[in-house]
Parts: structure tokens; sequence; C-alpha cells
């Protein structure tokens, strides 16, 4: 049990106090946590469920992706996938600077969607990199149950809006598609 929860512990990597949460079902959850420093409000009740609390401690990340193994590991999307993505969205420039922000982030988010996921999530900062990975993942779970469940269908909504059957694909679609290894993830 104690090997369990460090091994736990090392892969949840926020940058302030947080009560971090075991599911007891498999719903999960990143629990709302303010950083005084920074101003900035980290995401709440997404999505919900029951929890048990596990620890309380201070970890500090050392690249952004860091935050894409807490995030997405929370939010049931494996973390793999998501850097997948930002690696065909963006290449994920500067990782070590947690500071460095993009137009539309990482993992690219058209502005309205960011609008939508931002307020829908309860999050406060603004435009940051983590609350970018934050709408971006969230996002990426909604496309995920919108689809056939699968984490193909998942990416090619995400990018395109909707789903079309590969006939119908363009070189471009075909190309970034190709760039993941569906195996390790459907």
């Amino acid at each position: 049990m104690k090997m369990c929860l460090a091994v736990i512990l090392f892969f949840l990597t926020l940058e302030t106090n947080a009560a971090f949460l075991m599911p007891s079902g498999t719903q999960q959850r990143i629990q709302c946590t303010d950083d005084s420093t920074s101003g900035i409000r980290k995401p709440c009740n997404y999505p919900s469920g029951n929890y048990e609390t596990i620890s309380t401690d201070q970890l500090q990340p050392k690249s952004v992706f860091d935050w894409v193994d807490s995030i997405a590991t929370a939010m049931g999307v494996p973390p793999g996938f998501v850097k997948d993505v930002g690696r065909n969205e963006s290449k994920w420039p500067k990782p070590n600077n947690l500071n460095y922000l993009i137009p539309n982030g990482d993992l690219q988010i058209m502005p309205a969607t960011y609008k939508i996921w931002y307020k829908k999530l309860g999050l406060t900062g603004g435009k940051t990199r983590y609350n970018y990975l934050i709408v971006g993942i969230a996002y990426l779970k909604y496309c995920k149950d919108q689809g056939d469940g699968t984490w193909r269908q998942a990416r090619y909504i995400y990018a395109r809006g909707r789903w079309k059957n590969p006939s119908q694909w363009t070189k471009l679609e075909h190309r970034f598609m190709s760039d993941i290894d569906w195996k390790l993830y459907d």
C-alpha cells in the first residue's frame, strides 16, 4: 500500500498545495485549489465522483509533461495520447518553461472552444499554459464521448469537429492521423 501511494504521489505533479484524490469508482477529478502566489485557480470538480483523500503535498513540476501526466490521468485520458496530440499540433515548444505560451496553447485549442470550456470547467487565471492544457485534455475526453468511444475518433473529432469516414479524409488528415500508434490507446 505504501509503495502504491508513493508511485501515485510521484506522478501527481501540481505546482501548489493540492488534495490528491483517488477515485473510489472509475470517475476521477482534480480538486479546486488556489495558488496564492500566482492567483491561478486549479481545475474544479471535473468530472465528479466519490473520492478518498490520499495525501496533501506540494510538488513542483519540472516540465509541461508533468502537468500533462497529472491532468490527463485525473481526467481518464492516456497521457501518452495527449503527448502525441501535442507533438502533432505544436511540437511542444519550450517544455521546461512552464510560463511559455503559444497562441492557442500546446494542444492548439480554437479560441471559441477555449472560451466555452474555460467557463464550463470553472477555471480562473486567464490564458495560461496550464489552463490551455486543462481545456485541451477535457475537450479530448469530450470528443471521445462524441464518437464511437475510441481515441482514434476522438483525435479526428478534436481536429475537425466531426467524424468522417477515412475514405473522405484529405492528405493532411491522413498524415496527422497516421502520426499516432492507435494500438497503444484503442
